[in-house]
């Protein structure tokens, strides 16, 4: 006879997930994670999704449904997720029913990622000048 414990589902994802990130999907089904940014599903805009570290594995959740799924890498000295790609999306209860103005496959979806911002300073200085919208030459 095998003696165990019951735990409850929060507890079972907490003690079996390496790493855990709620996020805000953006109005087009986009989620920004570690300067990532990566496609979850159109049918969810605006909604709180739990991105879901397991290995190397990535998985966007809504209400226990997972939605997409990504390879990636978890650096455990930053803390961070790194290296997110090849993104599978899973035909769900939450799929947008609604066609893309702009067709396209989950293939073509790519991560796009964000450079570090530079310190506010930096980023001041290095600004290109706004050239004016009408230039006046001196007459000839």
């Amino acid at each position: 006879m095998a003696k165990g414990r019951l735990y409850a589902p929060d507890e079972l994802v907490r003690k079996f997930s390496q790493a855990l990130f709620p996020r805000t999907t953006n109005r087009y089904g986009y989620v920004t994670l570690h300067r990532s940014h990566f496609y979850v599903e159109a049918g969810v805009p605006q909604t709180p999704v739990l991105l879901w570290v397991d290995g190397e594995r990535l998985r966007a959740v809504v209400e226990q449904v997972v939605l997409a799924e990504y390879h990636c890498r978890y650096d455990w000295q930053d803390h961070q997720v790194k290296d997110i790609a090849h993104g599978v999306w899973y035909s769900t209860r939450f799929t947008s029913s609604q066609a893309l103005l702009f067709p396209g496959y989950p293939h073509d979806v790519v991560v796009l990622y964000r450079p570090q911002a530079l310190s506010f300073q930096r980023r001041q200085d290095s600004r290109p000048q706004q050239l004016g919208l009408f230039v006046f030459m001196p007459p000839a």
